[in-house]
């Protein structure tokens, strides 16, 4: 196990860098003394003992008493054990910041339209736009991010959502919902485009951004209506036409993808057509 790959999640559940490396140390070393723990992650000797005490305090480590002049010793709890109560304990204190939120009664004031950076930034708030889907869900993406969001694909289709999903790429067979792909390999298609993900949920809620796993990776959310009809007529054209390429029956899905839209503008158009007169 590297030391320096434990640090950086341990530090985004709110352990010092300190505390993460005495903590890797320990996995690493087994028991061991505080000095030894100091040489080993490079922590000083005046903090070291302060940092050990902090982690067992957490529960992250153990102190075995020395016996006949011994000196203590410490023992990492096994990182399984520490997951679970983490996320125990994150799990109960979100579970109260929920509840105690909701006793404020305040009005929650969210901007229509907002912009995040970063990969993670971009895909939990995709897994959180996907989770808000009640009845109606549409998703154009790669395989990798798809992949990545198919746990709340499936919760959506669970919760009755109408779900469509539509890559270029080869798609996993076991998507739920209407999937459409034309079976690409993806890194032919990375030679010449970039990774994008557009989310619409329920036809108001709409996520566009880049997914390139790169420091320029952005999205905007929006719960703006014109911008959802946009992104989801970018999706139904993309189906549209796979449906042409492809001698696939899409009408069902497009009917219930765009709604009203489409009956109405079938029905202007075969009035036009009834009331025009043939050519001679």
């Amino acid at each position: 196990m590297s030391l320096a790959a434990l640090i950086p999640p341990l530090e985004a559940l709110g352990f010092t860098l300190n505390e993460a490396r005495a903590y890797g140390a320990l996995v690493q070393r087994g028991a061991s003394t505080g000095y030894e723990v100091g040489q080993h992650a490079g922590i000083p000797r005046s903090a070291v003992y302060g940092v050990l005490r902090r982690l067992v305090q957490a529960g992250a480590a153990r102190s075995l008493q020395g016996r006949d002049g011994e000196p203590e010793r410490f023992v990492a709890t096994p990182p399984e054990s520490l997951v679970a109560v983490l996320k125990k304990r994150f799990s109960a204190s979100a579970d109260a910041l929920e509840e105690a939120a909701r006793a404020l009664e305040l009005p929650v004031d969210a901007p229509d339209v907002y912009g995040v950076r970063g990969y993670e930034r971009v895909m939990e708030e995709a897994e959180h736009l996907i989770a808000s889907a009640k009845h109606k869900l549409a998703v154009s993406g790669w395989p990798r991010e798809i992949g990545l969001l198919a746990p709340e694909l499936h919760k959506a289709a669970e919760r009755k959502a109408f779900v469509v999903v539509f890559s270029h790429a080869a798609l996993p067979d076991d998507l739920p919902g209407h999937v459409f792909s034309y079976g690409l390999e993806q890194r032919e298609l990375e030679a010449f485009w970039k990774h994008r993900l557009v989310i619409v949920a329920d036809d108001v809620r709409a996520l566009v951004g880049a997914a390139e796993r790169g420091p320029r990776d952005g999205a905007v959310v929006s719960a703006t209506d014109a911008i959802a009809e946009l992104a989801t007529n970018q999706i139904s054209l993309d189906v549209t036409l796979l449906a042409r390429r492809s001698g696939l029956d899409v009408e069902p899905v497009m009917a219930t993808l765009l709604g009203q839209r489409v009956g109405n503008l079938d029905a202007l158009l075969a009035r036009k057509a009834a009331g025009k007169p043939k050519r001679a």
